[in-house]
């Protein structure tokens, strides 16, 4: 199993959450994974009868509060779940027609949370991700 996983059932134990096979299978999932993936996309990427998809679902939103995955969103709104890799913050540069994603560390985030606090905002979050055509695609 590779470390980012096992990385991540060790914060989710330290947070006081109960490693299931369920949750072992859904990481192992991600961490294959090529790009984000959807609730939808992760549970079709499990094996058979590991559980049903309000579980997945579930079980992403628990590790995004849990800091184990970042949220990002597609064009189309869908929300996209990978692992934190490391656990550092980061975006994606997600191809329109092939899907595929390139990791990027670069992050506006400060600059965005500077701009919301002059508009009197608090507790400030951001989604960002940038698409275009792979070199493949184009």
């Amino acid at each position: 199993m590779s470390n980012l996983v096992e990385e991540s059932l060790e914060k989710l134990r330290a947070l006081g959450l109960r490693v299931t096979d369920q949750r072992r299978a859904i990481l192992s999932a991600l961490v294959r994974s090529e790009a984000p993936k959807s609730a939808e996309e992760t549970h079709a990427a499990l094996p058979v009868d590991t559980c049903d998809p309000v579980t997945a679902y579930r079980c992403l939103e628990q590790f995004e509060k849990a800091g184990v995955v970042e949220r990002g969103v597609r064009e189309n709104g869908t929300k996209v779940y990978c692992l934190s890799h490391g656990h550092e913050h980061h975006h994606h540069l997600t191809c329109r027609k092939c899907g595929i994603a390139e990791k990027i560390d670069l992050c506006m985030g400060p600059e965005l949370e500077k701009a919301a606090e002059g508009f009197g905002y608090t507790e400030v979050s951001h989604v960002m991700e940038v698409f275009g055509l792979c070199p493949s695609c184009a």
